[in-house]
């Protein structure tokens, strides 16, 4: 549903203390698995900070969804073949992975269900024990069998105590509604799903599930299971792909692999990971540098279970990796070492694939686009006791950070002070640092002794300096104090009910409102007219394009494709409608 951006998307308004509570008490009866008695469990489900949209999707589903301050989704409610579901965003689900009965499938099945196919029967890992007990049409979350955080949210096709374990039944289990890497994901901070509570890691997943097939199945349920495989052409590996995949393995050996890994590290650590970011887990150093990192043509080479790289790298002394309460973290590089030293970098995964992702992002209706895009980021800069918290951390406190960067300081600070609760590691402890970091009125109560990461994050990102980053293309970037500012195009009606169509907000994007005067008068078949703002001083001026009629649709597709305004700093409001209004276009 989400695999394509949304179709429209009306501006954010915040959520009253009482909706708040009300959508909490409302998620509570839909989830009783939220009622846990802990009240900052709670408010991570419905943050302080909550506001809410109304949505339509690329398929013509409507909806409203659910974002914290930072616009990072955290649940939405849809409309479905006419009936209402209250769906959380896999980042929801990370945090709370009992909310919804979970369906296991295969590794691979995952990327078959982000290039937007359904769970199809044959692609259920039915557990030792049982499927949960779901009716037809309930929700239910989509897992790696073994690994505890949902990678997707679907509505069961069919009962589950009507599927059976080397069945040949055909047909689609799951419809799924949201998947990890689809565009709701992409609206929040596209980070990745957590470890297990337990430790277990998603490259060691793989190899216990293939034990475990060895040891638990016998040679009938292989023959049932591929047999299922071969004649269900819906499900979700070909056999070409997956001959494909065993000759891909069988191409390196340990040593090879080993050597591919390394180089992959090696490259990792001298363009991608800094030192500021330490300590990281193993898997997060895994998953997020050294995969990206890997040469070209090597995707489906990596076999970790046969590799020991880790272990070479610390013999050498390039690393040190350190183990605490059943985690492995990596706590320090030696840049000098030699061999890292002489290291020579090459084309990356992540580099080849970033030309597609942008052609893909970045496709419009128009095919004369020529206008490369204005390039906005929103950062900040840290002051008061956030400045001296980021100090201890070796970062400077005139810099400017991204979200990104403050969360990998604040848990570089969390990691070096052991202050992860050691049964939930979601939640922090407060030391008189971060307490003091965080004392002041927007605490009507006193502290608590301990918060999520995602509510401490949010509190120190908001003691901070907005300001955002501009870059035009040609140019170097220009840091603007503030959140960046929305080019507003809304409708008017004047003289009666005559519609124009008015631009304001142009001088912040660098454009010349007169300049558009000729294009839009072609483009619209319309009179257009420059003017000063009624907000406008004499000192320094503010102007808008006024165009006659209802023109909303155009005047944003031509300033999205021809000046590189970015969509999402766009904001139209058409006119409403009304008698003898037919609104906008």
């Amino acid at each position: 549903m989400f695999k394509k951006p949304l179709a429209s998307i009306k501006p954010y308004s915040p959520l009253r203390s009482s909706d708040r509570r009300k959508f909490r008490e409302e998620l509570i009866r839909r989830y009783p698995t939220l009622e846990n008695g802990e009240s900052e469990e709670n408010k991570s489900i419905v943050p302080e900070h909550v506001e809410k949209a109304n949505v339509k999707t690329h398929n013509g589903y409507t909806g409203v969804l659910y974002v914290d301050e930072s616009k990072h989704p955290l649940w939405i409610r849809l409309d479905k073949d006419k009936n209402e579901f209250l769906v959380p965003s896999v980042y929801t689900l990370w945090r709370n992975p009992s909310i919804l009965p979970k369906i296991p499938t295969f590794p691979a099945v995952i990327s078959k269900l982000e290039n937007g196919a359904n769970l199809m029967i044959p692609g259920i890992a039915f557990p030792t024990e049982s499927l949960p007990d779901v009716k037809e049409g309930e929700l239910v979350s989509i897992i790696i069998r073994d690994y505890n955080a949902p990678l997707a949210v679907g509505i069961m096709d069919v009962p589950t105590n009507s599927l059976e374990r080397g069945s040949t039944r055909k047909g689609v289990a799951v419809s799924i509604i949201h998947i990890y890497k689809d565009q709701l994901w992409s609206m929040g901070d596209k980070s990745s799903p957590p470890d297990m509570e337990e430790g277990v890691k998603i490259d060691s997943i793989v190899e216990k599930q293939i034990k475990d097939e060895e040891h638990e199945q016998d040679e009938g349920q292989e023959r049932e299971q591929r047999s299922a495989t071969e004649v269900d052409t819906d499900f979700i590996i070909s056999n070409e792909e997956e001959e494909a995949a065993i000759e891909q393995t069988a191409r390196y050996t340990t040593a090879e692999v080993d050597d591919l890994l390394q180089a992959s590290l090696y490259q990792a650590l001298t363009e991608k990971l800094t030192s500021s970011v330490l300590p990281i887990t193993s898997s997060q150093l895994y998953s997020e540098y050294i995969l990206p990192s890997r040469p070209i043509g090597t995707e489906k080479d990596v076999d970790v279970k046969k590799s020991s790289y880790k272990q070479a790298m610390e013999k050498k002394g390039v690393i040190k990796l350190k183990s605490q309460r059943g985690e492995t973290f990596l706590i320090r590089v030696d840049r000098d070492n030699e061999e890292l030293k002489n290291f020579r970098s090459h084309k990356t995964v992540e580099k080849a694939a970033k030309p597609h992702a942008l052609d893909e992002e970045n496709k419009l209706s128009n095919s004369n686009n020529t206008a490369s895009e204005i390039q906005i980021a929103e950062v900040y800069k840290p002051k008061g006791a956030v400045a001296e918290l980021f100090e201890i951390q070796g970062k400077s406190k005139e810099g400017i950070y991204d979200f990104r960067e403050i969360r990998q300081t604040v848990l570089g600070y969390v990691n070096s002070r052991d202050l992860a609760d050691k049964r939930n590691r979601r939640y922090i402890t407060l030391d008189e640092n971060l307490r003091e970091v965080l004392a002041d009125k927007k605490f009507e109560d006193p502290l608590p002794d301990k918060m999520t990461q995602d509510d401490l994050f949010q509190h120190i990102r908001e003691r901070m300096e907005e300001y955002h980053s501009v870059t035009f293309p040609g140019n170097d970037p220009e840091l603007r104090k503030g959140s960046p500012k929305h080019l507003q195009i809304l409708e008017a009606t004047r003289s009666g009910n005559k519609m124009v169509t008015i631009i304001r907000g142009l001088e912040d994007y660098g454009i010349n409102p007169d300049d558009l005067v000729e294009p839009l008068k072609k483009l619209c078949a319309s009179s257009v007219t420059v003017s000063t703002t009624p907000q406008s001083s004499p000192k320094k001026p503010l102007y808008e394009v006024t165009i006659q009629g209802p023109q909303t649709t155009s005047v944003k597709e031509y300033l999205i494709n021809t000046k590189g305004i970015p969509k999402k700093y766009i904001t139209a409001t058409p006119a409403k409608k009304g008698k003898g209004n037919k609104g906008g276009k």
